[in-house]
């Protein structure tokens, strides 16, 4: 035959069973009841227990709102609630908990205790928070690499952009933006040799104003600027896209011809030469009439970079003692 076992003591039993803690409080806030598991999360014995409050377990930060709902509790404005919160146990610690809290009641409907059931949950509270707080991190450690990429990204930008600056200064020349001497020099350099495997040959001319001295000491060196610049425009204007141009040193200029004749070449600075003649530079109300004297070389021998340029400053030379204002070709044939 199976024992019974009375209604109050098996309800005695299931409270001390439980593995959730359960504490119940007299309308006042004492604890008049715990169980085993509230005194092994709390750290209090079952005597100690009789002597607390709930403000006593409460952490200061949630005094205010626990008085205010145990309140509401009493007066039954409140049937239940259930909230996480931190308790604070004998040593002072804290841990978090999963909290549900009913009013009880008498026969009559008065309330003349409130019942608290916890689960500590304070390792996985923290676990999430640990995690949030991980997620945290991650996501600043994000943005600081999206900030130092966008940083990297724009240094090399600039980088790029003043490597492109210095490049082109390292080519250009810097009143007229043409070729400067060192490229040209390096172009002649590679037309010399490719001429000497296709056979086809080149002309290169070089260009020096006629009476620029005089301008300059005349009108200042910003009417030279003035000059410089607009016979750069006018040469490569009239070059064809294949040709080169650069501004050799002072007033002089040199003109590449890759791969043409020499009665071609000379078509077009005889054309250069026109076309400066009639060019007009107006500076301070004072109209400043233009020319230019070209001396050039063809290449139909096996002649090196100097010496090309060499016999085409002698041509010059001979246009400038015959009167200036002239083409002049070292070449008799041409």
């Amino acid at each position: 035959m199976e024992a019974i076992i009375p209604k109050e003591d098996l309800y005695q039993k299931i409270v001390e069973s439980a593995i959730v803690a359960i504490g119940v409080t007299d309308p006042a806030g004492r604890f008049i009841v715990v169980n085993r598991a509230w005194c092994s999360f709390m750290g209090y014995t079952e005597t100690e227990a009789m002597g607390l409050n709930i403000v006593d377990i409460t952490h200061e930060e949630a005094l205010e709102e626990s008085a205010d709902n145990y309140q509401r509790l009493i007066n039954l404005d409140l049937q239940s609630f259930r909230k996480t919160r931190q308790y604070k146990a004998k040593d002072g610690c804290l841990f978090w908990a999963d909290l549900n809290v009913s009013p009880i009641m008498d026969e009559n409907g008065s309330v003349v205790g409130v019942l608290g059931i916890f689960i500590n949950i304070d390792r996985e509270v923290k676990a999430e928070q640990k995690q949030i707080d991980l997620n945290d991190q991650l996501h600043k450690v994000n943005e600081d690499l999206a900030l130092a990429y966008e940083t990297v990204n724009r240094t090399n930008q600039e980088l790029m952009e003043a490597y492109k600056r210095l490049e082109r200064l390292a080519r250009r020349d810097e009143l007229t933006n043409l070729y400067n001497r060192r490229v040209m020099e390096e172009l002649i350099a590679t037309e010399v040799k490719r001429t000497y495997r296709t056979k086809r040959g080149f002309a290169i001319a070089i260009a020096d104003l006629d009476n620029f001295k005089r301008i300059n000491d005349t009108y200042g060196h910003d009417c030279g600027d003035q000059v410089l610049k607009t016979i750069s425009t006018i040469l490569l204007e009239s070059l064809r896209s294949t040709d080169y141009v650069g501004r050799w040193g002072g007033e002089e200029f040199i003109l590449l011809f890759p791969e043409t004749t020499c009665a071609g070449a000379k078509i077009v600075m005889d054309r250069i030469r026109r076309t400066v003649e009639k060019a007009r530079i107006i500076f301070k109300d004072h109209t400043i009439p233009l020319t230019v004297t070209i001396g050039f070389s063809y290449q139909n021998e096996n002649f090196s970079r100097d010496e090309l340029l060499s016999k085409a400053d002698q041509a010059l030379y001979i246009g400038k003692r015959n009167g200036k204002n002239q083409v002049v070709s070292w070449e008799d044939s041409c």
